[in-house]
């Protein structure tokens, strides 16, 4: 069995379920702009594919456009931690799934949005490809992704200056060096992204790679109207 085994599957990027204390607790100023950005396409029913800790819930569940939130994510403990933030809130807006991407059925949704969570995926292609089955005609779909050039250890280094007494800092530095130079994480840059949206059925409407220093993708798509 262990030779029939994908090399991500062998190694993988990171223990998802160790990070998560770490990540949603730890929110430097570069995330909380991208928070920021991606929030401010949000409306009416949302779906967040690879929720993690839920860091964006409460950007999401305060904007008067919003209806509702469903996140979706694989680790059970990312998803314990989402849940924990949105019982912050008003709870019968959100519901967060527990499940792979590729394992959600059609969900109705007026947009919808998967920040880091693409470098992940040991087949890109196949999961975008059933986001874009999963969302209605018309749903906003907002996409970032870290990109060849992300200087992580520069980033880090710029945000120690406001978090290194933070308890937990020191884990969520460590997590995120040791992801910049896995093998096995998937960045790409946006022509790639573009590309591959495009080929599953998403019309691209803007796209940049502004934030993190340059080392972040981030595009804007929707799925065609019937």
């Amino acid at each position: 069995m262990d030779t029939e085994m994908s090399v991500a599957e062998r190694t993988p990027i990171a223990n998802w379920d160790a990070y998560a204390n770490s990540f949603s607790s730890v929110m430097p100023e570069q995330m909380l702009r991208l928070n920021r950005t991606v929030a401010s396409y949000m409306d009416g029913n949302v779906v967040d594919f690879g929720c993690g800790g839920g860091k964006i819930i409460p950007f999401i569940l305060t904007r008067d456009s919003v209806n509702t939130y469903t996140g979706i994510d694989s680790s059970a403990q990312m998803i314990e931690r989402a849940r924990w933030v949105a019982n912050h809130y008003t709870q019968s807006r959100a519901q967060l799934i527990h499940s792979r991407i590729e394992d959600v059925d059609s969900i109705h949704s007026d947009s919808a949005l998967s920040i880091n969570s693409y470098y992940v995926w040991e087949d890109s292609f196949l999961v975008l490809s059933h986001i874009r089955r999963c969302l209605s005609p018309g749903t906003r779909f907002v996409i970032a992704t870290i990109n060849p050039d992300i200087n992580m250890p520069a980033l880090l280094d710029d945000a120690e200056k406001e978090l290194i007494a933070h308890p937990h800092w020191a884990e969520f530095k460590e997590h995120n060096l040791k992801i910049s130079v896995s093998e096995n994480a998937n960045f790409v840059s946006l022509d790639t992204l573009i590309g591959e949206l495009r080929e599953v059925g998403f019309c691209v409407q803007e796209a940049n790679s502004e934030l993190y220093g340059g080392g972040l993708n981030l595009v804007v798509c929707s799925v065609p109207n019937l």
